[in-house]
């Protein structure tokens, strides 16, 4: 910036030539009638600016100086910004003139709006100023091409958003709402009852899903029954690139709330979600999309925080476009179903994840992966690191036998591109307090979960670390202090290696470590704490098959045993019979 004259107060000021010497100006009380702007963009009388405006007007002058293009503010398109009418036709208008231009700004100031969907154009800003609400009432809405819970059909268009844009940007410190609960009085789920499992949405929903498992794609005429039966993605891009969400709030969502669709290069930080205890309301969902970073966000929802997906069954692999090369960095997760989740719909695959840094408090799950027969795919190269947990259900949950809302319990099958794949998993430098369930991994017996690792994790939870169907599972350096049942129960595993695996809490009359039909297992480097009754129990004749290196059982009445043990659904003893 060039040096500033000032002149005395009776003094007309000379052009001032950037915000910075308007801002010193102002500052120094000059008595000027007119700031000019050399670029033409604005001209205003300084005696008829309130601070407020004031205030707005530097905001816009330096989001232009700053390289954003021409700014478009949907007042003087004729937006309400006391809510007093709809702001529909003014911001696209708005956008519309943005997009004439060849691209700029489009500014919300400080206000309350009421507006139906937006539809955002390429090379385009959208700010919300701090103190500007977009609420967006619950209605039926148009339908274009998308994907829902997997599935590509027919939707309704998302409440901000678009498709095959380039260069798109939502920012500011502004509020985006909507009801739940309204959008669910206008497309309700159906819920479980009796044999019938329900559905995430309704009747057509359903039948839609089964005809797409005998043919994809189903008939136009079942994607055109099933439509209304959707609630819209809250903001939703698809098929574009370099995307950047910024700063702004979410309260609210009519279904998922950043959903990332065939998108590449996206950034979304620094945003706020609240929109617990909403029903499918996940936080930020990364759908067959690449390059994706996540960071600094505040995530509190009634469904998953974070969400990876690629698409569901017969669907999902026709369309077969994996999720892959995402970051997750410094985020917080409340009251979710699973904090970072990666699946089920995983049809097209989900690889190239890597989630550092979280802290959640009263999720359901922490660490969540998870499919089902039905979807194939393959989960791999995943890595989750350095977590606090407090009040989780489960603090770290694998399983490729889950059951998605309306879906039916299934029966092992041959192997096919039906099943589900997950293999090299690392998850390391987890502190948990007062979980449910500890960890829990539960593979196929036609596809056991291959290779994960799981490190330097301390644990208190009613219930201890149970593992079945795995290949290949390592634990090292875990400490799990359970109210009931071993802490460690392992059962149907080959090449199974527990490394410096202990607990502080012994529990009378129980195990510390319960392994069965875990052929080949290597126990090494753990320790019994006092109070212990028995370190290792096996079924009878399986001693042999484990492999015992440089533990320190001392403090154990029986370091080792053969021995039957019956135990119940939440694996806590019933009886045990010592022959």
């Amino acid at each position: 910036m060039g040096n500033i004259e000032h002149p005395t107060s009776n003094t007309e000021h000379p052009n001032i030539r950037n915000i910075g010497e308007a801002i010193c100006c102002w500052m120094l009380d000059v008595g000027c009638s007119m700031f000019s702007f050399r670029d033409d963009i604005l001209a205003v009388d300084c005696r008829r600016i309130s601070g407020s405006k004031l205030l707005t007007l530097f905001v816009l002058v330096g989001l232009n100086a700053s390289g954003a293009g021409p700014v478009f503010n949907v007042l003087d398109y004729g937006a309400h910004h006391d809510g007093s009418a709809s702001s529909t036709e003014a911001i696209r208008s708005a956008i519309q003139a943005a997009k004439t231009a060849g691209g700029g700004m489009v500014f919300v100031p400080a206000g309350n709006y009421v507006t139906g969907p937006i539809e955002l154009a390429s090379d385009l800003v959208l700010h919300l100023d701090a103190g500007a609400t977009l609420r967006f009432p619950a209605a039926q809405l148009p339908f274009t091409k998308g994907r829902q819970q997997g599935i590509e059909c027919l939707t309704p268009v998302p409440l901000v958003g678009g498709h095959d844009l380039h260069n798109v940007t939502i920012t500011g410190r502004g509020v985006l709402t909507t009801d739940n609960a309204e959008w669910l009085k206008i497309m309700p789920r159906t819920k479980a009852s009796g044999d019938d499992p329900g559905s995430a949405n309704g009747p057509n929903w359903q039948r839609l899903l089964q005809d797409l498992e005998v043919k994809t794609p189903a008939p136009d005429e079942d994607y055109q029954k099933a439509a209304p039966e959707l609630r819209p993605s809250f903001v939703r891009f698809m098929d574009s690139t370099n995307v950047l969400i910024e700063g702004i709030h979410f309260v609210g969502s009519s279904m998922w709330t950043i959903h990332l669709l065939y998108t590449d290069n996206a950034v979304v930080q620094n945003v706020i979600i609240e929109t617990y205890p909403g029903v499918h309301t996940d936080g930020i969902a990364v759908d067959s999309s690449r390059n994706v970073r996540i960071s600094n966000c505040y995530i509190d929802t009634g469904d998953d925080g974070i969400v990876l997906k690629a698409g569901k069954d017969a669907d999902g692999r026709r369309v077969n476009r994996p999720t892959e090369n995402v970051s997750i960095l410094n985020c917080t997760v409340h009251h979710a179903h699973g904090a970072v989740t990666l699946g089920s719909e995983i049809s097209g695959g989900i690889r190239n994840v890597v989630a550092d840094n979280i802290t959640c408090k009263e999720t359901a799950i922490g660490v969540r992966i998870k499919s089902r027969r039905g979807r194939g795919g393959t989960v791999e190269d995943v890595r989750f690191n350095n977590w606090t947990m407090e009040d989780v259900g489960e603090a770290i949950n694998v399983t490729t036998d889950y059951m998605m809302e309306g879906e039916a319990k299934t029966s092992e099958e041959t192997v096919s591109e039906r099943t589900p794949v997950f293999r090299n998993i690392a998850i390391s430098g987890m502190t948990v307090k007062r979980a449910r369930l500890a960890i829990d991994v539960v593979g196929l017996p036609e596809m056991p979960i291959s290779g994960l690792r799981i490190s330097d994790v301390i644990a208190s939870a009613k219930t201890g670390m149970r593992g079945s169907f795995t290949d290949a599972l390592e634990l090292h350096h875990v400490q799990v202090n359970a109210d009931s049942g071993p802490a460690f129960l392992v059962r149907d595993s080959k090449e199974l290696e527990l490394d410096a695996v202990t607990t502080r809490k012994p529990i009378p009359g129980t195990p510390v470590i319960r392994l069965e039909r875990c052929p080949g297992a290597i126990v090494r480097n753990s320790r019994a704490f006092a109070g212990t009754d028995t370190f290792l129990s096996v079924p009878p004749g399986e001693l042999k098959s484990v492999v015992l290196e440089g533990n320190v059982p001392a403090s154990a009445k029986k370091p080792a045993e053969e021995a039957e043990l019956i135990l119940n659904s939440d694996t806590r003893i019933q009886e045990r019979v010592i022959p």
